[in-house]
């Protein structure tokens, strides 16, 4: 005779929000309990389904208690053992399922804390009541949390956990000066206008690899710059503020305990450069360029009523051989008029640039504009400052709500303006280490991909009109008028 004939089939259901150790002890536990459960009251467990590490609060997907459900609607399970009602959930919503469960498929509840009778009004009673307690010691757990959080970005702590950080040791605060070396250079090269794979693919050759152990991508690599902590600042992103994927730039707070990498001032026009949208959407097709200066070039054949075309040339083959050409594109202005040979266009472009900064008078001229940003940098940490003490005097009730108001927007409406312009004036910073006499400069462009002689052109020009070409002559050089920075 099987001694499990007309007993209830019951599934054991195992939940924690958080392993920190990843041991599962918790869910260990709460089997061994519900087991014990099961026997006293003559119910025969027929699988156990655990959770572990998952939240009911935050809503994140508990693949096993689907499961539970699936089992229940195929009518292989007809009770349920669990902890404590908060093992199911912290929603009230889904308490209502477990509810309908009951009545819909007859299912029994038991918990180890207490008894709970799902079949009659006074059980469900309690059963909600312990839900909606469970909810809100969730809540007011979350906020606590959040709380926490904030305080311990305002004072500049190391936040708790995660992997150790390129640049830093295990401690998160000790300088990793290898890394740290490796990091000045890519905020060197991405303000220089470098792009993020080209940094990548380089450091992938040179065997640099993230704490993980694996090659840099410009999606981490993007990320690691643009954070405020290699600056020696602490910056704070509300969870609730964000769903998906978590925004690029957090808010900056504090300084931080640890010591910086780079300097602040780079910091911000990183920050600057990375968030653009403009440049996301060109480092996200840049592989797919091989063109040195698509988009530098410009088209200034005359139109109809006298004014050039100012369409970006594109690269475009024709029989094999690299071309410029302005593009035949249905629904744009572009005139499709205008085509120059890559090879010898790239040659001169090149050559022009270097005998530009072979001359002192040039690089002269580019490194004074660069220097401006010094003055922009104090004027947006002088505004920095006097919002903080209007916050603080807000606080104090020195001034109320209003005032802080009418005197924070012109504040900040300054601060964005600077910073904007702070991220402008940063892409002559490849010129330091590049410029010296007409040879040394040549050989180093040999030894650059075309990411990074794109940064040196750029540096100096804005842009390169090429008018149409003269059929008398097979090169015109004097049809590429430059545009130069300085």
């Amino acid at each position: 005779m099987n001694p499990t004939r007309g007993k209830r089939r019951a599934a054991i259901y195992c939940r924690i929000s958080q392993d920190r150790g990843g041991a599962g002890l918790g869910i260990a536990r709460q089997e061994e309990d519900c087991r014990a459960l099961c026997a006293r009251i003559g119910w025969h467990v027929v699988t156990v389904y655990p959770d572990n590490d998952v939240s009911a609060y935050s809503g994140a997907p508990r693949p096993q208690w689907r499961q539970l459900l699936e089992a229940i609607d195929r009518g292989e399970v007809d009770a349920i053992a669990v902890w404590h009602v908060d093992r199911l959930t912290r929603s009230p919503r889904e308490l209502e399922d477990v509810i309908d469960l009951a009545d819909r498929r007859g299912i029994e509840l038991a918990t180890v804390s207490g008894e709970i009778d799902l079949a009659t009004p006074t059980g469900r009673m309690i059963a909600r009541m312990l839900g909606a307690a469970a909810r809100h010691e969730a809540e007011h757990k979350a906020e606590r949390q959040k709380r926490q959080r904030r305080q311990a970005a305002e004072a500049g702590r190391v936040s708790g956990g995660g992997k150790r950080p390129f640049g830093y040791q295990d401690d998160h605060l000790t300088v990793h000066e290898e890394e740290a070396v490796i990091i000045r250079e890519g905020a060197r090269r991405v303000l220089a206008n470098e792009s993020l794979s080209s940094v990548c693919r380089d450091w992938q050759e040179r065997g640099i690899v993230s704490p993980a152990g694996k090659p840099w991508k410009p999606s981490g690599l993007r990320r690691m710059l643009a954070s405020a902590r290699i600056s020696g600042r602490r910056e704070h992103t509300p969870r609730g503020s964000w769903e998906g994927t978590r925004p690029l730039l957090g808010e900056i707070v504090a300084d931080a305990v640890w010591p910086a990498i780079i300097s602040q001032e780079d910091s911000d026009r990183l920050r600057k450069v990375l968030s653009d949208p403009a440049r996301r959407r060109h480092v996200e097709g840049e592989t797919k360029r091989s063109y040195l200066l698509s988009g530098i070039l410009q088209c200034a054949k005359p139109r109809e009523d006298g004014t050039p075309c100012g369409w970006g040339l594109t690269g475009r083959p024709r029989s094999g051989v690299p071309r410029y050409v302005c593009p035949n594109t249905p629904g744009t202005d572009a005139c499709a008029g205008t085509a120059t040979n890559a090879g010898r266009t790239d040659d001169h472009v090149r050559d022009m640039v270097l005998a530009a900064l072979a001359s002192p008078g040039f690089t002269a001229r580019l490194r004074t504009q660069d220097d401006t940003g010094d003055d922009l940098y104090d004027e947006i940490r002088a505004d920095e400052q006097e919002l903080e003490e209007l916050a603080e005097d807000m606080g104090e009730r020195r001034i109320t709500r209003k005032e802080w108001m009418v005197a924070r927007q012109p504040i900040a409406d300054r601060l964005a303006r600077n910073r904007v312009k702070l991220g402008q004036v940063s892409s002559t910073a490849v010129i330091t280490s590049f410029v010296g006499t007409f040879e040394d400069m040549r050989a180093r462009w040999e030894r650059m991909n075309n990411s990074q002689r794109r940064a040196v052109v750029k540096a100096c020009v804005r842009s390169v009109d090429v008018r149409p070409a003269d059929p008398r002559k097979r090169w015109d050089p004097d049809r590429f008028v430059f545009d130069w920075i300085a």
